[in-house]
């Protein structure tokens, strides 16, 4: 997992504008997701996933399956992180969060790149 910060800052009277990405993503999500709930728990094979959280504060877990490290951290309003493929990614909300996803590779609903490791973690 890559933690990134903004590409440009720009505050004014008005109130923020803050550039997330200059990559290409091939999809974009918007998610809300109450206190205390759990999202993940899977990896990817092919898909890298950059996340912008809008509100709120969120555990992240990260098992690199390839590497074998771990690295949990808190991320809040602001935060740009990067999830790259084989690493298990599990989020447990602290507050009520809202995020920005986007994905290298758009979702195919018939053979989604959604994997989970045998025997849970």
């Amino acid at each position: 997992m890559q933690k990134l910060s903004p590409y440009m800052t720009k505050p004014d009277e008005r109130g923020g504008f803050w550039g997330i990405t200059q990559e290409g993503w091939s999809e974009v999500n918007y998610i809300e997701t109450a206190a205390r709930q759990v999202r993940g728990n899977h990896y990817h094979k092919e898909t890298r996933e950059l996340f912008f959280i809008v509100s709120g504060e969120v555990e992240v877990v990260i098992d690199d399956l390839r590497s074998g490290e771990h690295v949990e951290m808190t991320v809040g309003k602001g935060d740009i992180f990067v999830i790259e493929p084989y690493e298990l990614h599990t989020f447990r909300t602290r507050t009520d969060a809202q995020w920005i996803n986007m994905l290298s590779v758009p979702v195919d609903q018939r053979n989604p790149d959604f994997h989970q490791v045998a025997g849970g973690r």
